[in-house]
């Protein structure tokens, strides 16, 4: 896509130029107490959520921060794992944590972009993330390709009703699953009340 082929008031831009990117790192798995006495939450690509990420399997020490390239982040940090099977998984921190050096994070330029629209972004990009890294014995997506992934920018206020819009999209989406869920379960009591009725029925000619 071309800046000409941008509407009026968005920009062609990449995501290196949004936010702040950092990846994360592990503490030496030698020291039990780096994690033991562990109370920072430590994120690892299996516990992005593709959503809010509130809650983490593993929690390491101030120490453990200390010694090794993870570095704590605040609440707000848009996160996307770079390998394996969980690329292009997402999620918005909702609590302060570190992650592993799975994990690309991106401390959003608040006046420049909405971090739940880059959220949405970036899960709309998952397939273009996985085709990119293919090809290696394992597949990834180095923190160059990602930062140089191109991003089509919308001004603040219409960022902010695009979410709105996708976040009501996506509730209207949760309750129509939930009906169809509730289903098989209709169709079973309706079996049953039905053979009920035909035993009812039979037993009385």
């Amino acid at each position: 896509m071309s800046e000409e082929e941008v509407s009026e008031g968005w920009s062609l831009t990449t995501l290196s130029q949004i936010g702040v990117w950092c990846s994360g790192g592990t503490p030496s798995r030698k020291i039990a107490s780096y994690y033991s006495d562990g109370d920072i939450p430590w994120v690892k690509s299996g516990d992005l959520t593709d959503g809010l990420l509130v809650a983490t399997e593993e929690r390491i020490s101030k120490s453990g921060l200390e010694n090794s390239s993870a570095k704590l982040l605040p609440a707000g940090t848009v996160s996307i794992a770079m390998y394996g099977a969980t690329i292009g998984k997402s999620s918005v921190l909702g609590i302060d944590a570190a992650t592993n050096q799975a994990c690309a994070n991106c401390q959003v330029t608040g006046n420049l972009i909405d971090a739940w629209f880059l959220f949405y972004y970036l899960l709309s990009q998952r397939e273009g993330f996985i085709a990119a890294g293919q090809g290696g014995a394992q597949p990834n997506i180095s923190a160059t390709i990602l930062k140089e992934w191109p991003l089509v920018l919308a001004p603040l206020p219409e960022q902010h009703r695009i979410v709105e819009k996708v976040e009501a999209l996506l509730a209207e989406v949760k309750a129509a699953r939930e009906r169809l869920a509730k289903v098989p379960l209709i169709l079973k009591r309706f079996r049953q009340a039905v053979l009920a009725a035909a035993c009812a029925r039979a037993s009385a000619v």
